[in-house]
């Protein structure tokens, strides 16, 4: 396999772990309700910027976030399992194909920017 495919897989589990990761983070930092909101929050204000949304566009957008988040919240339980099973398999695949050197400097690279995701 070329070296910048190889490079192109890492770079790409890497951001998948690093999602996954902060993710995860995220969620057991604050509650679910507050972190909901503030992501509400962020995306009416990229989308008011963007589009200039009035006023009732906005408390529209706002009510559907809200009314929504429970589904997007009860799908991401119920996926991140999963996501994480396919991310740990992910690296423990790279980890085999490395030499013993590769294979201690990568968990310190993907341990520095994701801590805890290696077991």
């Amino acid at each position: 396999m070329p070296a910048w495919i190889k490079g192109s897989l890492l770079l790409g589990v890497t951001l998948a772990a690093g999602i996954a990761a902060g993710v995860g983070i995220e969620r057991r930092r604050a509650p679910a309700h507050d972190g909901a909101l503030m992501a509400a929050h962020h995306l009416i204000d990229r989308l008011n910027d963007q589009l200039a949304l009035d006023a009732a566009q906005r408390e529209a957008i706002a009510a559907i976030l809200a009314r929504r988040q429970g589904s997007v919240d009860s799908t991401w339980h119920a996926m991140r399992p999963h996501v994480r099973a396919v991310l740990d398999s992910t690296l423990s695949e790279i980890l085999a194909v490395l030499r013993p050197d590769q294979a201690a400097k990568y968990r310190r690279m993907v341990e520095e920017r994701h801590p805890g995701v290696l077991r």
